[in-house]
């Protein structure tokens, strides 16, 4: 079992409500909390717990964490995630900050921290609490895109940060667009979880779903969920050693992922700092979604 702490930017796009159902699906996972990350981050703790309780998970704490970018630069921290209802407003957050939880949780025991979100509280933990990194067992994040020319929205959204976490020598494993974009829930995997609705906790994960599409149109693709796998079926995803850099400074390219390899004097020299996801079997990801998260 795995003692797992999931940073999380959950309420916009539907793929983290459903990576935390995924997670509390499983008794291989033993959530020791949950943090939030970017913009309206008291809200979206109060999103968490709305789930965690609706899950029979009282005991595990939700800590909103940083709402601003690393390098000072604000966003709109009143924004109203999408998914967000009125009737999660009375649920109780702790008041701890997100980074200082990590850190005291990490001063008792090693965890896989499982970042699915900007990378600003993992930053700032990095920065702020650097006695305590060398018990993070793993940090497995969704984030990035490294087999193509592509800004992955984790990432864009505080590179600083991510430039942070990904200098900071702790163990990486990256999950990134190479592999999600094809993990589409909808058709007939969607049908099987509509007409197995029969808990409040799978009605707010498709409600959730239902706003993500109303905002924008799209049905959700398990970006998330596809990393929360890749802690329990790893041997299902293909994964390269890659030294990865982010981008900080191009016109276009600011936030990309980039593995990169420098050859000096014709030898070439590759330091890798990452697990990158290449490939996958799909299918069987998906099915195994839907199959624990809705029909069990």
């Amino acid at each position: 079992m795995r003692n797992i702490i999931i940073d999380t930017d959950i309420g916009d796009d539907a793929d983290d409500i459903l990576a935390l159902g995924l997670a509390l699906s499983t008794d291989q996972l033993n959530l020791v909390g949950v943090t939030t990350v970017f913009k309206n981050t008291r809200l979206r703790a109060k999103m968490a717990k709305s789930v965690l309780k609706l899950a029979g998970r009282t005991d595990v704490p939700v800590y909103a964490g940083c709402e601003h970018r690393i390098n000072g630069l604000e966003n709109d921290n009143e924004e109203i995630p999408c998914q967000y209802q009125g009737k999660m407003d009375s649920q109780l957050i702790e008041t701890k900050h997100a980074v200082d939880f990590m850190a005291d949780a990490l001063m008792l025991q090693n965890l896989t921290i499982v970042g699915i979100g900007p990378l600003t509280n993992i930053a700032r933990l990095i920065k702020e609490h650097p006695e305590v990194i060398h018990n993070i067992d793993e940090l497995v994040l969704m984030g990035g895109c490294y087999y193509r020319h592509v800004n992955e929205w984790n990432i864009i959204c505080d590179p600083e940060a991510a430039d942070i976490v990904f200098k900071s020598g702790i163990n990486i494993r990256a999950v990134g667009l190479d592999v999600t974009t094809k993990c589409h829930f909808d058709g007939n995997y969607l049908s099987q979880a509509l007409d197995n609705a029969n808990t409040e906790l799978k009605k707010i994960l498709l409600e959730s779903c239902d706003a993500w599409f109303s905002k924008t149109g799209f049905k959700p693709i398990l970006h998330d969920p596809l990393t929360i796998f890749s802690l329990l079926e790893e041997s299902d995803i293909e994964f390269n050693q890659e030294n990865v850099r982010i981008e900080l400074k191009g016109q276009y390219t600011t936030g990309m992922t980039v593995c990169t390899e420098d050859e000096i004097w014709g030898r070439k020299t590759n330091n890798p700092n990452c697990l990158v996801a290449k490939d996958l079997n799909y299918s069987r990801f998906v099915e195994f979604f839907l199959n624990n998260v809705f029909l069990k």
